[in-house]
């Protein structure tokens, strides 16, 4: 299959998928997934591209060309699912093979860059060459109909696979082009997902307000963090807090409607809990690395010693990588917690540690270890 075949369509279409609030990713209890998706009984010489678009496979990890068929390797079983049930007059199944589950790294590249397998270069300095840019496409495995330096004209390459797409993001960057993702054009969304969550100014937010002492307050900080018990908290992808109210922001309605229902008598009048509308959409990547574990809260392994003074500047030296509660940072039960204020601050932090662990100029009590997201269980 000659890779070149790919197109550069722009159209635009979105799948609707029904919403299950309650859906958990296997990535957490399963070492392997069966989340590949098999075209079947393709004619010789297909478009990657065209079938790619036709079944909606994006986003997803990878894209396996055959003679006959196609596999596409989506993040999670559920969007694997989704796909299948979204083209059923066509010849689609779910593949036999398993893939194991995603690693952290993976997950935080998704939430922190809305990563897909496209890119396009947004600068063009004239020191960067026509070779540099064929020498880095084919170091990575990607596909251009070339460089593009007319005024309002648009360099964008294509890859088979999201981690090649990565590779070849930090390589454009070292040339100085500013690379960015570009969301892929025919998507499926996870099954908690809804074609109406997709728009602006939806209810997705939850306003706590009324709150007359501190010790309501936490109790307010603590159902947003009880990923556990209070199952919607797992799909909060931002929370701002001062001392009299509280912001929860929610992927979805239905989320943020039940995140109410379940807290709302809990609160014994001590609060006020309301529904809000929000403008804030979520990224698609950010949507596929909450189904697949990426969380606010994030956790080090840690049983040294932390005295007061070096909590909170840890708090600090943190702080930069994305708004968080210093007081919220806890050292308990061997385990440094971290409370972002949301899923892509948190992100921010664990990619890094994973992508360059020896190239981050850390506080002496990080050094060598690395971040999980709490309540998930990647490598």
């Amino acid at each position: 299959m000659n890779m070149l075949r790919l197109s550069f369509s722009l159209r635009r279409l979105r799948r609707p998928h029904t919403p299950y609030a309650s859906y958990a990713t296997a990535a957490a209890e399963s070492p392997s997934l069966r989340r590949t998706v098999r075209v079947e009984n393709l004619p010789e010489g297909y478009n990657v591209s065209d079938i790619v678009d036709t079944v909606k496979a994006n986003p997803a990890e990878a894209i396996i060309p055959a003679k006959d068929h196609l596999l596409v390797r989506f993040f999670d079983e559920g969007t694997a699912r989704c796909c299948v049930e979204a083209n059923k007059e066509l010849s689609l199944k779910i593949d036999d093979s398993t893939s194991p589950a995603l690693d952290t790294q993976t997950v935080a590249l998704l939430a922190k860059y809305n990563a897909s397998r496209t890119l396009r270069l947004l600068k063009l300095p004239e020191s960067f060459t026509e070779s540099q840019f064929n020498e880095i496409l084919s170091s990575c495995g990607g596909v251009s109909s070339g460089l593009d330096r007319s005024e309002g004209g648009l360099t964008e390459v294509q890859f088979l696979d999201v981690h090649q797409a990565d590779k070849a993001r930090i390589e454009f960057a070292k040339a100085g082009t500013a690379p960015r993702y570009i969301e892929a054009e025919h998507l499926s969304y996870p099954e908690w997902y809804s074609k109406d969550d997709t728009q602006p100014n939806q209810e997705r937010l939850v306003k706590i307000e009324g709150i007359a002492d501190p010790q309501t307050l936490q109790m307010c900080i603590d159902w947003t963090d009880n990923y556990n018990e209070i199952a919607p908290a797992s799909f909060i992808t931002a929370r701002f807090v001062n001392q009299k109210q509280i912001l929860v922001y929610f992927a979805t309605s239905t989320l943020a409607r039940q995140f109410i229902s379940i807290c709302e008598p809990l609160a014994q009048e001590k609060c006020t809990m309301s529904l809000q509308t929000s403008d804030r959409t979520v990224a698609p990547g950010v949507l596929t690395a909450l189904g697949v574990g990426a969380r606010r809260i994030i956790a080090f392994p840690f049983t040294k010693d932390l005295p007061e003074e070096r909590r909170l500047a840890l708090g600090r030296f943190l702080y930069r990588f994305g708004g968080l509660h210093l007081k919220g940072v806890m050292h308990t039960e061997g385990q440094l917690i971290i409370p972002f204020a949301t899923v892509v601050g948190a992100a921010n932090l664990v990619y890094p540690m994973y992508r360059y662990p020896k190239g981050m100029k850390l506080p002496a009590e990080l050094d060598g270890l690395q971040p999980t997201f709490v309540g998930t269980r990647h490598s």
